[in-house]
């Protein structure tokens, strides 16, 4: 047999193998475990159970300067906020995912600024305002 007649015998043998295992191997389930939580968008009234958490998702271009904040507010907490990334290219506009939970029950607005952090006493670019209420 020449090199190449081995060459090719092995990529063959390699390929039948590869698609054996991924046939026949049983595979774990990858999903997460936790469910996720659920996701709002503007315009979005929410409901939730107390201590329960939620994420706002809002349009955003860090590249600007400008995020999202929110507002004090005595129903529900920021835990976390991330961006992400809406293409591959430097300074594409992505969305801003900032995940609450909710503390107190009652009927309450949130409100975000879309801001810089930098600039004070300027006023928002823009804001927006979602009816929360937090059941018992």
């Amino acid at each position: 047999m020449t090199h190449r007649r081995i060459a090719l015998v092995l990529l063959v043998a390699i390929g039948v193998g590869l698609l054996l295992t991924v046939v026949f191997v049983q595979w774990g389930d990858d999903a997460p475990t936790d469910k996720a939580a659920p996701l709002y968008h503007s315009g979005d009234s929410i409901t939730f159970d107390n201590g329960g958490e939620f994420v706002i998702s809002m349009a955003a271009n860090p590249s600007t300067g400008y995020t999202w904040n929110a507002d004090h507010n005595p129903n529900v907490t920021l835990v976390s906020s991330k961006q992400v990334a809406g293409g591959n290219l430097p300074g594409a506009p992505g969305t801003q995912e900032m995940t609450f939970q909710a503390t107190d029950p009652g009927s309450t607005t949130l409100k975000l600024a879309y801001a810089r952090s930098f600039e004070s006493g300027v006023p928002p670019a823009k804001t927006a305002d979602f009816p929360v209420t937090v059941r018992k």
